[in-house]
């Protein structure tokens, strides 16, 4: 067995019963120890984690992990493991080469492990690339975190989302096809409610895909087999459309309003606001945009960190979600980015670690997850470099 150790960016090997001495601890359950501590495990599970005063009395034999902090493992709550951060149009012409896909999300897997990333929410692909690598994973075939994947969006044909679903026409068409979208698999249902944001328009977003009668009815048949949704929404309009119909999560929701964090906070709706794919784009500059672009991005990523202050004192859920396959957006390294941006929100650090383990964890509906505790698997811990 394994313990993610992010510290040093390796997979460390463990054998099923041991001990070690940590530097201290973090938790939602356990909260915070910064004093050397035991861990001891059996069966590949914590058994105990008891604070002590003197190094000098533990045997030579235990395992020395004293410069390391032991955390929940992160999880990342919105990826695209199909995607490669570099180039959208070139990768989606690569999707001809399965191998070459395939080979492309071993090594992602592995990195997410290397990071102390133990789990990720994938939001899909057309071909089903997502959800090879969740059974395969599933199936201990390839190494790597435990991947809950929308299997394909449900999008409306010749508008945004071509390479997430097939695309439906209208409702009518999806309900003739309900049944065998859902008989395909699926860990949740992924609705793609309005299309992009503009770099060019503050405030422009692609059009609404789906009336509030339509997105009723796709959320009311995931919800009758106990299946979330989650909404990829921007936007006035496509925002509210989608706290009406009563998602359970809205991916991304530039230009957030404080009524509808409100109405989210009311329906107990979760936000995952990816800051990354537009402040990745300030913070690691290229010469890809134009001035007017790059001021555009600058207003939308002020704009959305301080939306993102006040969900959090309004008490609305906050996930931790980077859109990892998006341009200069790397899988695994993105969630340090994204974790950064939300301290610069004004978050405390620690209340993001939180949400980057407790919370991110309700999101993907995996409660085992996110946790430091006794019976904790092994491997869904990290050794991490500092506790904040």
């Amino acid at each position: 067995m394994y313990i993610s150790c992010s510290a040093i960016q390796k997979i460390l090997e463990i054998p099923d019963e041991g001990e070690a001495v940590v530097a201290g601890y973090w938790s939602q359950e356990l909260g915070l120890c910064s004093q050397p501590t035991i861990l001891t495990w059996k069966e590949g599970k914590v058994n105990s984690i008891e604070p002590l005063n003197l190094l000098e009395s533990y045997p030579n034999s235990i395992l020395r992990w004293d410069s390391y902090f032991l955390l929940p493992g992160w999880i990342d709550a919105h990826v695209h493991l199909a995607l490669d951060s570099l180039d959208f149009y070139q990768c989606l012409e690569n999707w001809a080469q399965p191998c070459l896909i395939e080979e492309n999300m071993q090594g992602f897997l592995r990195h997410y492990l290397e990071r102390g990333i133990v789990a990720i929410r994938d939001g899909g692909d057309l071909p089903g690339f997502s959800w090879l690598a969740k059974n395969r994973v599933n199936e201990g075939v390839w190494p790597g975190p435990k991947v809950i994947s929308v299997h394909e969006a449900v999008n409306r044909v010749g508008m945004y989302g071509r390479f997430l679903g097939r695309g439906f026409k209208d409702i009518l068409e999806w309900q003739a096809k309900e049944r065998d979208f859902f008989d395909q698999g699926l860990d949740q249902l992924k609705v793609v409610v309005t299309g992009l944001i503009r770099f060019d328009d503050y405030q422009k977003v692609g059009p609404t895909q789906w009336s509030v009668a339509d997105l009723k009815e796709l959320v009311n048949a995931a919800h009758r087999l106990g299946t979330p949704v989650m909404a990829h929404a921007s936007g006035d309009e496509g925002i509210s459309m989608a706290i009406t119909a009563g998602v359970d999560s809205i991916e991304h929701g530039y230009y957030m309003t404080t009524r509808q964090l409100e109405r989210m906070r009311e329906k107990g709706i979760a936000w995952v606001p990816t800051v990354a794919p537009i402040g990745n784009l300030l913070k690691y500059p290229n010469d890809r945009y134009s001035a007017h672009e790059i001021n555009t991005l600058k207003r939308i990523q002020e704009a959305q960190l301080t939306k993102i202050q006040e969900a959090y004192h309004l008490n609305v859920r906050l996930g931790v979600g980077t859109d990892a396959g998006a341009y200069k957006v790397p899988h695994a390294e993105s969630l340090y980015d994204e974790i950064d941006w939300m301290i610069q929100a004004g978050i405390p650090k620690l209340e993001v670690y939180r949400m980057a383990t407790h919370e991110n964890a309700r999101i993907l509906g995996s409660p085992e997850l996110g946790r430091l505790d006794v019976g904790t698997p092994m491997s869904l811990l990290q050794l991490a470099n500092d506790l904040g």
